[in-house]
């Protein structure tokens, strides 16, 4: 069954109106003061170049624009009337594809300072939007490198070779059902409730995504107890003994993640392949709750839940048989603080999809589909402005509307 969830933050609504107007509410909201401070102080050699605030805005215009290179964005600064006037720029004087293209390098040396704008829409948005980091999602997407992976030396050394399960692939896993691509990963931790970015890295294409969890978490700074989230929610490849301590002792938080189920699989224990008790009968006893530290199980036909077919029953109290299990102790996988079974487990990651309709527009609205820069430090600088916008576009309507508009906007 496919679930549609609707975010309380449309972006795709943002990206509706006029483009002088987002434009507008984008570089209001990102505080890249002290990075156009740094910017300005380098010496520059040559004749007296472009407006350091104006170059960095007509590459923010790209970046809302969808512009996937750098050209693209010189001719949307010749052709856009409204842009350049944004912008700060006379129609005789604007900076070629050549000029932009070195301020995009001498950004890639001040990717720190990038950093710090994005942490601080983040922190914006704590502070204006309720429950937000509450419940995360986390996953990875693809991009394509500018560059040809066939060759025996490709332009971009950077680049490598990635391959994951087709959308439309069966679950033989054969080589037909498998999708290659020669680049980059894009790997997200974002708020499955408002669909927003909280942190990100850039690696090659052969970089498993089950190795990428514990330092996005240490990257978003989960660790620290106002931040702390309820639940992280990922799919079956972060499914590991590691990420699901890192996510419970470091960050407090339920791992909400599938178990990879493997073929002949015999539980060793009286729990099912879910972690899910066993009675000497064979029947799977029913959660009750929790009990401090232990999990709480209790006898399914007392309650009604299944026939005992035993001849002798379990006990002879009532109440029923009950089993309680520590969390998190001998069984990090099964034996999480929300038990796969339940129905809660189930809503939960159901929001998991947050994160993949970040990833969609991100690539199809903000131009991170199709690149043309080559280096993993281009590509990731591109992603982090890509992302950036579409924190300072949430920030931005928060900020004006009260939330408002933020609220109405849900369909």
């Amino acid at each position: 069954m496919h679930i549609i969830q609707t975010p309380l933050f449309d972006f795709e609504g943002f990206i509706a109106k006029r483009g002088e107007d987002r434009l507008t509410l984008v570089l209001e909201a990102i505080p890249a003061e002290k990075l156009i401070i740094a910017l300005e102080k380098e010496h520059w050699t040559g004749r007296k170049g472009y407006s350091v605030r104006g170059m960095w805005s007509a590459l923010i215009a790209g970046v809302l624009y969808g512009c996937s290179s750098i050209a693209e964005v010189a001719r949307l600064l010749k052709n856009n009337r409204d842009v350049r006037l944004v912008c700060g720029f006379a129609k005789d004087n604007l900076p070629g594809e050549d000029a932009l293209g070195r301020f995009l390098k001498k950004l890639t040396a001040h990717e720190e300072l990038i950093e710090e704008c994005f942490a601080a829409l983040v922190e914006k948005l704590r502070q204006v939007l309720p429950g937000f980091g509450a419940k995360l999602a986390v996953d990875a997407t693809d991009i394509e490198a500018y560059s040809n992976g066939h060759r025996k030396s490709p332009s971009d050394p950077d680049a490598s070779w990635g391959v994951k399960e087709a959308k439309t692939g069966s679950p033989t896993g054969k080589e037909k059902d498998l999708y290659r691509w020669f680049g980059y990963k894009l790997h997200l931790i974002v708020d499955a409730l408002y669909e927003l970015p909280i942190a990100f890295t850039v690696t090659p294409a052969n970089e498993s995504d089950t190795n990428q969890m514990e330092p996005l978490l240490k990257k978003a700074e989960l660790d620290k107890p106002e931040y702390q989230p309820e639940a992280v929610i990922a799919d079956k490849g972060y499914d590991s003994k590691e990420n699901c301590l890192a996510i419970f002792k470091d960050v407090h938080a339920a791992p909400i993640i599938p178990l990879i189920e493997k073929p002949g699989f015999e539980s060793p224990d009286i729990c099912n392949a879910k972690g899910t008790p066993t009675c000497g009968c064979g029947l799977e006893m029913v959660y009750w709750g929790r009990d401090g530290k232990y999990l709480k199980y209790r006898c399914p036909d007392v309650l009604g839940k299944a026939k005992c077919r035993c001849r002798f029953p379990c006990t002879a109290s009532s109440y029923g048989y009950v089993l309680k299990l520590p969390v998190m102790k001998e069984d990090s996988r099964r034996h999480v603080p929300v038990p796969h079974e339940t129905k809660k487990w189930v809503r939960l990651y159901r929001m998991r999809t947050a994160v993949e309709r970040v990833n969609s527009r991100a690539k199809d609205l903000l131009g991170l589909r199709k690149i043309t820069l080559r280096g993993i430090a281009k590509v990731t600088l591109r992603s982090l402005l890509s992302l950036l916008v579409m924190l300072a576009a949430a920030v931005s309507m928060a900020e004006r509307h009260r939330l408002k508009e933020v609220r109405t906007l849900v369909g």
